[in-house]
């Protein structure tokens, strides 16, 4: 059976020469372009004539296809890669596999080739030749479209059906250039938008080496303000979560301390974690005269980048990290040291419970050298003491205040002040707050963060109102300026614990500043901020809630699969299991159960032989040795007994056979041994059942 030629197969071969074209000439290769066209007019003549009729064709091969891959893959390997764009190739390189196929497809239709995919995989070419194409190609391939809408569609097909599809093919067209074109003269300002979104995503603000006043802002009331950043795998998650306290306030931006109080390296290791201890021996359970440790260990998962902190409440007296060889502890209980662990980070922080006797020293206070405060938390520049001393003298703190120590920062104000108790001034401080400042996540006169035409302190003692920040940031100088240590400090507050979660949640609104203040040789938690009304806090969903315990509880069976704690078992039974293979009880039990495998093994040898002794008598143990010995003589005599032949069957036959065969014919000698056989088996027949 011939190709029928008529002008729909005329227009087919015109396609599949616009496609190849098209590809060849958008991307330089032209002259292999016109060696695909070549190549699909002469395989529409061979199959249009008698030479290549159906049967005829060649068989398509599934290696061909394949095999197209391999030299494919290594003309992708060497070329050249294109900077800050998409490489030409990444389109080229699929539309002539694509080609290729179609004309693999067409080769060999109707023997293993398929119409359908030769239309599929040309079509594909051609659309991938529009890609950038050259200036006044792109009539031509609108010419192949058409003339794959004649060639393929339905025979019968009304004028007007035509006309319909090429105005919808213009149209969508149309459609794509326009999009094209907006997406050209706006795609700045919406990458600009786009970058600005994952960055946002993707870090939690407010916790940077350097804090910029009103970062925090973006967690509150951003998309991403119930975003999960932070999971506590304990249940009494204390209120607040330190993360970083800062030190030196300007414009602004408060900095990290310059000095750390200690370093901590590793005491020991569990598994792939490194356990640094803030004093020695306060890691592990202790059991002593009259006292007793209880140590637990906590989990922590942050899903963002932590900027090297190590996130824990205030008390914790180790932590645990994976690829850390040192850890810098800050006084107060600031950590740092997770920036080779990786953006997303998890660590262990270890929290004690001491239960003492009486009269009994608390063995989990931590040492008072890791307390002490420093120069740094009073520190105040001198730019803001005119500030400070209105917010002193408004809110009642002292009853006057020195001029001199007003020009001098490194004055001791509690000598020019009244004796006013610390705690008091403490109480006098939020109870002002609280009676003429309103919580806002705005500030007027403050565009971004820290962008304000005046000091931030100043516009926001002005306008009375803000956010944490701001509260914590004047609060805190406020108390140096009085000769009390304090430090500005980042965190979480308020976490989430929802009934049946085995872990508390801190999202990103739960982000929180507020102050430590050195009173009473000890450092306090004071926040100054004002509580946040009720639209500020918004519940998550049910549908929230219940997502997250899955996602949290696959990332702690993950974390148990990769990080070791299954491990922690494994080696607890390999040193059981050392142990016992060094034990000589091992090899005495190993010597009894194969004494007593082989002795069982001869004990039931044994009595399958006696079974055999009486189950047959000692007359069938002869016949049975008589008729072996008659079979071998009548087998050197040439007469053997076939295979399921019965021995009655057997003699008659040996019977029939000697009475056939002339008697010099056989030696005698032969002849008598056969007779004598042939005497034992009818014998043993007639004798068998008696």
């Amino acid at each position: 059976m011939m190709e029928k030629v008529d002008i729909r197969y005329v227009f087919k071969v015109l396609f599949l020469c616009i496609a190849s074209v098209m590809l060849g000439n958008t991307f330089d290769f032209l002259w292999l372009g016109l060696l695909f066209a070549l190549y699909f007019v002469v395989i529409a003549i061979l199959n249009a004539t008698s030479r290549r009729e159906f049967a005829k064709r060649p068989r398509y091969n599934k290696i061909f296809a394949y095999g197209a891959i391999v030299p494919l893959a290594l003309f992708w390997v060497v070329t050249p890669t294109v900077e800050n764009g998409v490489s030409p190739y990444l389109i080229f390189l699929p539309g002539i596999y694509l080609l290729y196929l179609a004309a693999l497809q067409e080769r060999s239709r109707g023997n293993g080739g398929f119409e359908a995919f030769v239309v599929f995989d040309s079509m594909a070419a051609l659309l991938l030749g529009m890609y950038l194409v050259p200036h006044g190609w792109a009539p031509v391939g609108l010419a192949g479209f058409v003339l794959a809408l004649c060639a393929y569609s339905r025979r019968g097909t009304s004028p007007y059906k035509y006309l319909i599809f090429i105005l919808v093919l213009a149209a969508l067209g149309g459609i794509s250039y326009g999009g094209w074109q907006y997406w050209k003269s706006q795609r700045y300002r919406y990458g600009a938008r786009m970058a600005e979104d994952y960055y946002q995503r993707e870090r939690m603000m407010g916790f940077d080496p350097v804090a910029a006043l009103g970062s925090f802002r973006s967690n509150y009331n951003s998309r991403y303000n119930s975003q999960v950043v932070l999971r506590v795998w304990d249940k009494q998650v204390p209120k607040y979560f330190k993360v970083a306290s800062y030190e030196k306030y300007v414009a602004g931006i408060w900095k990290l301390p310059t000095k750390f109080a200690t370093r901590l390296y590793p005491a020991y290791y569990q598994v792939d974690y490194a356990v640094f201890e803030a004093a020695d021996s306060l890691t592990k359970t202790s059991s002593e005269a009259g006292q007793k440790r209880e140590v637990e260990q906590i989990w922590v998962q942050s899903t963002l980048d932590n900027f090297g902190f190590v996130f824990a409440p205030y008390g914790a007296v180790g932590f645990a990290a994976k690829d850390v060889d040192s850890l810098t502890y800050y006084s107060g209980g600031m950590v740092q040291g997770l920036n080779s662990n990786g953006k997303r980070s998890d660590w262990y922080y270890f929290k004690c419970k001491s239960v003492s006797a009486e009269n009994a020293p608390d063995v989990c206070n931590l040492p008072d050298s890791l307390l002490a405060p420093s120069e740094g938390d009073l520190m105040v520049g001198e730019r803001y003491l005119p500030l400070l001393d209105t917010v002193i003298a408004a809110m009642g703190l002292r009853n006057y205040a020195s001029a001199d120590s007003a020009a001098d920062s490194t004055a001791d104000s509690r000598t020019v002040s009244n004796a006013m108790p610390d705690s008091l001034i403490l109480h006098k401080m939020l109870a002002y707050y609280l009676s003429n400042f309103t919580y806002s996540l705005s500030v007027p006169g403050i565009s971004h963060w820290g962008g304000a035409k005046q000091e931030p302190l100043a516009v926001f003692w002005r306008e009375k109102q803000g956010f944490c920040e701001y509260y914590a940031t004047l609060s805190a100088l406020v108390l140096r300026r009085l000769g009390i240590p304090a430090r500005y400090v980042t965190g979480f507050a308020n976490p989430e614990v929802v009934e049946g979660m085995p872990y508390s949640i801190f999202r990103r609104k739960h982000s929180h500043a507020w102050v430590e203040a050195f009173i009473d040789n000890r450092w306090v938690i004071f926040d100054p901020t004002p509580p946040i009304l009720p639209q500020f806090s918004v519940a998550p969903s049910w549908w929230n809630l219940k997502w997250e315990g899955v996602r949290g509880r696959f990332a702690y069976i993950m974390h148990q699969l990769k990080e070791g704690g299954w491990r922690r078992v494994v080696d607890s039974w390999q040193n059981q299991s050392t142990a016992l293979l060094e034990s000589p009880i091992l090899y005495t039990v190993l010597v009894v159960l194969v004494a007593g495998f082989v002795g069982r093994k001869i004990r039931i040898a044994y009595k399958i032989r006696l079974k055999n002794r009486a189950t047959f008598s000692a007359k069938a143990l002869e016949w049975a040795k008589r008729l072996n010995a008659v079979e071998r003589t009548l087998a050197r005599c040439g007469y053997r007994r076939e295979t399921g032949e019965t021995v009655g069957h057997f003699a008659k036959r040996i019977e029939i056979v000697l009475s056939q065969v002339p008697a010099k014919a056989i030696p005698p000698k032969k002849m008598q041994k056969s007779k004598d056989a042939l005497a034992i088996l009818k014998d043993y027949e007639s004798n068998r059942w008696r």
